[in-house]
């Protein structure tokens, strides 16, 4: 009778001590969700997407407007900004046929909802329109005034001209250039057609 009243103690407590551990168990697991999604919001960065091979076109009535291409691209929500690296933006003339490309190592893209506001773009930035190569350390586009503005030292390329000068300002859709100062032109004739 010893014996039984033994083991019965023993089962009661091996069972009270199951329970109590079952029931930690559950606790801490309980605890450890309700903190998980806490602790990995205060961990994100402010990156909302990491886009490699990124691309993205807006078109108007089946035709292309305007277009962006870069190797990665960071896209920070809160913000409605896009990083990028290695961008080129090309636009698109309503004859479809000509194009003006923005290109560069590094660029900021300004959005608004699935417009784009503005291009920043610095490192090596090459603007071609037409024949002509415009080469500079940074420039910019503004959507509202259709401008591609460079406020730095300027060297254009075309076939027949070779132009230097500082700042330089080029409304896109009605393809006008304006340089700002300390302009240089070196004007090369075709000798073999004269």
């Amino acid at each position: 009778m010893r014996r039984r009243r033994l083991r019965t103690t023993l089962l009661v407590v091996v069972t009270a001590a199951l329970v109590g551990i079952g029931y930690q168990v559950m606790r801490s697991m309980r605890d450890t969700r309700a903190r998980l999604p806490r602790a990995i919001a205060l961990d994100l960065p402010a990156v909302a997407q990491h886009i490699m091979d990124f691309r993205r076109v807006k078109t108007k009535q089946g035709k292309p407007v305007w277009e962006v291409k870069a190797a990665e691209a960071q896209y920070f929500d809160d913000q409605d900004a896009i990083v990028v690296r290695a961008p080129e933006v090309v636009f698109f003339f309503d004859d479809g046929k000509r194009r003006a490309t923005l290109s560069g190592a590094e660029g900021r893209l300004q959005l608004a909802g699935q417009e784009l506001e503005s291009v920043n773009v610095h490192g090596d930035v090459r603007v071609t329109l037409d024949d002509m190569v415009f080469r500079t350390a940074e420039a910019s586009y503004e959507r509202d005034r259709d401008l591609i503005s460079a406020p730095g030292a300027v060297t254009i390329t075309g076939k027949a001209l070779d132009v230097q000068a500082q700042g330089m300002e080029v409304l896109v859709t009605p393809q006008r250039l304006r340089l700002l100062a300390r302009v240089q032109t070196v004007l090369r004739l075709d000798v073999a057609g004269s």
